[in-house]
């Protein structure tokens, strides 16, 4: 059994060393164990003593490297439980460590706060978390089984008020089904955000391939025909061909406008349904200046690996090195720390593991000046593993007691 906490990081710059160690300490002071709700992590405001579906979601990376991966099972599971028709297909937004609904979100089954995107998040996780781990109870384990198909029928249903496939606003200037993560006021009113569209196609795409590989087809054919509809329209849809950028509100007329908060539009790149080089060049190059310019704590936790992943691994860095810094105003929200562990290991580091495959590719992609690294007890496949780098020679130790493939290479307890 994996224990929490073992992983170790270095590498030639004393700097980066320094910002691994405490992204670390600060996530792990977030976690926690015997209380009601089981284990847990801390994952919204720090003084709730609770976590959220957002950012559990967004946790979820980073405390596998940690060795969370148990915290965040149950914190899924949770979520997927909690699922009702009496809260209109909802889940609970916010569970506290006494396995409540947050009382803060939370008054009756009629009077809670939603966010709509959660329900797809939450299940892009599950599959996120199934494809790192190779734990077959995100397949088929009944409570997560009956969220999925829950989510991609009566959810999107009863969510989707004009049937063209994204979820809209039923209830103006409420705090029940918000269709975004964005919360500002001045979207009070609007049928939906940007980061709504990115997050259903991401969650369809997550989905097909969840009742594949439960060998449900039908279901599988199903959340692709949808994932393919919502691309549709945003690329012919949400794309102002004028201004050469997205629109990122459908307002209460249905019409769509422009907004200078970019808190929804990083969705985009975040979750990865940009498909068009060009475009993608365009909105990467506007958060960048965005985040110049000042973006908030929350947002800019997930700037590294939006970056990284997308392969400006320069961008990547540079924002990861903002994240870590003592000087970032509220770099004590969980996000932050989270993100940058996240970003330290999956992506500068370039580690992405296959549980189901029993493989492990290492693709490093290091800040110039960077000489050699260290990571040590990577958590995979309910043991763990080293890896180090020294100029450009990769070497691998499996501690897991399975045989495993790195890059290709089968790799027993042994050096590669």
């Amino acid at each position: 059994m994996v224990e929490k906490g073992r992983i170790e990081f270095a590498t030639s710059d004393a700097a980066w060393n320094a910002g691994f160690a405490w992204a670390k300490e600060q996530a792990l002071a977030y976690s926690h164990e015997g209380d009601l709700v089981g284990e847990w992590y801390e994952a919204a405001l720090p003084d709730r003593q609770a976590f959220c579906m957002r950012d559990v979601a967004h946790h979820a990376k980073g405390a596998e490297a940690l060795g969370l991966g148990r915290h965040t099972k149950n914190m899924l599971l949770r979520f997927a439980q909690g699922i009702a028709e009496s809260r209109q297909f909802c889940s609970f937004w916010e569970i506290d460590k006494d396995y409540r609904p947050c009382p803060v979100d939370y008054a009756s089954d009629q009077d809670f706060w939603y966010n709509l995107p959660a329900n797809f998040d939450v299940m892009d996780a599950c599959y996120r978390m199934y494809c790192m781990t190779g734990d077959r109870d995100y397949l088929f384990q009944s409570d997560f089984v009956r969220f999925y198909r829950m989510t991609v029928e009566e959810y999107a249903r009863w969510w989707d008020r004009d049937g063209d496939g994204l979820l809209e606003r039923r209830y103006p200037d409420a705090r029940l089904g918000i269709p975004s993560y964005c919360e500002d006021s001045r979207f009070a009113r609007a049928q939906a955000l940007i980061d709504m569209l990115a997050i259903e196609i991401r969650g369809y795409r997550s989905a097909q391939a969840i009742f594949r590989g439960r060998g449900e087809q039908d279901r599988s054919a199903h959340c692709g025909e949808m994932a393919c509809r919502l691309e549709e329209m945003l690329r012919t849809q949400w794309w102002d061909s004028g201004e050469q950028r997205f629109y990122q509100v459908k307002d209460e007329d249905g019409e769509l406008r422009h907004s200078d908060e970019i808190g929804h539009s990083l969705s985009l790149s975040y979750y990865r349904v940009l498909r068009d080089p060009d475009r993608l060049k365009v909105h990467l190059d506007g958060l960048h200046e965005a985040g110049l310019k000042g973006v908030n704590v929350e947002s800019l936790s997930h700037y590294p690996v939006l970056f990284y992943q997308n392969g400006d691994s320069e961008r990547g860095a540079y924002w990861l090195k903002e994240l870590i810094s003592p000087g970032l105003f509220r770099r004590e929200y969980p996000e932050v720390s989270y993100g940058a562990i996240e970003a330290f290991v999956y992506e500068m580091a370039g580690i992405r593991p296959d549980g189901p495959g029993a493989a492990i590719e290492i693709v490093p992609r290091l800040p110039e000046g960077i000489t050699w690294f260290e990571i040590r007890n990577v958590p995979f496949l309910e043991g763990e593993f080293d890896v180090s780098w020294r100029e450009g020679a990769l070497s691998v130790k499996n501690h897991t007691g399975k045989p495993i493939t790195v890059n290709g290479k089968k790799v027993e307890e042994q050096e590669v």
